[in-house]
C-alpha cells in the first residue's frame, strides 16, 4: 500500500533513498532465558519487515538510479540505508542480555550484505548503519546521544556514503564495525 501512495505521488521519479528503521526489543534475557516466540516476533520485524520493505521498493530505487546515471554510487542516485546496531556484530559481542535483538540484527546485517551484492550491479548502493546509542525507549535514559545529535550524524553519513561502503555496517562516524 505504501509503494503504490508514494509511487503516485513521484508520477515516475524514483527514490534516492530509502531507511529501514525497524527495531524492537522485545526481551533482556539472556540466551538460556530468552523464548523463542521472542526470536519470532524480533525477526519479523527486524529482519523480514526490513526485506519487505526493501523488496517493495526495489523498483523505485533501480528507477532513481537509472535516472541518476551521471552521478557516483550513493544517495544522489540510489541507496537503501539499514539501521543496524554494533549488538549486531558477532565480532564485537560482549553483551548477552539482548540475545535475541543481537542476533536479529546480526542477520539484517548478511541481509544488508546480500542485498548490496545484487543492489550493486544496478547502481544502488545498500549498506547498514549504527546510530550509536541513542537515548530514546529502546537506548534507555543513560544513553550519551540524543536522538538530535543522532539524526545529524545519520544526515552527515547519508551525504557522504559511497561505494566503498557498500554491505558494511558503519557507526554514525563513519568507522567501519566489523561483523
Amino acid at each position: 500500500e505504501a509503494f503504490s501512495k508514494i509511487s503516485s505521488l513521484l508520477e515516475g521519479k524514483g527514490v534516492n533513498l530509502l531507511i529501514n528503521n525497524a527495531g524492537v526489543l522485545l526481551s533482556r534475557e539472556k540466551p538460556s532465558l530468552t523464548q523463542p516466540d521472542d526470536f519470532m516476533k524480533t525477526f519479523d520485524v527486524n529482519v523480514v519487515g526490513t526485506h519487505r520493505v526493501t523488496q517493495a521498493f526495489t523498483p523505485l530505487l533501480e528507477l532513481a538510479s537509472e535516472q541518476n546515471q551521471d552521478v557516483g554510487i550513493g544517495c544522489n542516485k540510489a541507496l537503501c540505508l539499514n539501521i543496524s546496531s554494533n549488538r549486531g556484530s558477532i565480532t564485537n559481542t560482549k553483551e548477552i542480555n539482548t540475545t535475541s535483538y543481537n542476533v536479529s540484527k546480526a542477520a539484517l546485517n548478511m541481509l544488508t550484505r546480500v542485498t548490496s551484492i545484487e543492489f550493486l550491479q544496478k547502481g544502488v548502493l545498500c549498506c547498514s548503519v549504527h546510530p550509536c546509542w541513542v537515548r530514546t525507549d529502546m537506548g534507555e535514559p543513560n544513553a550519551p546521544i540524543t536522538s538530535k545529535s543522532s539524526a545529524e550524524g545519520l544526515m552527515q553519513l547519508i551525504e557522504h556514503v559511497n561505494e566503498e561502503h557498500s554491505g558494511l555496517m558503519i557507526d554514525c562516524n563513519m568507522r567501519v564495525i566489523p561483523f
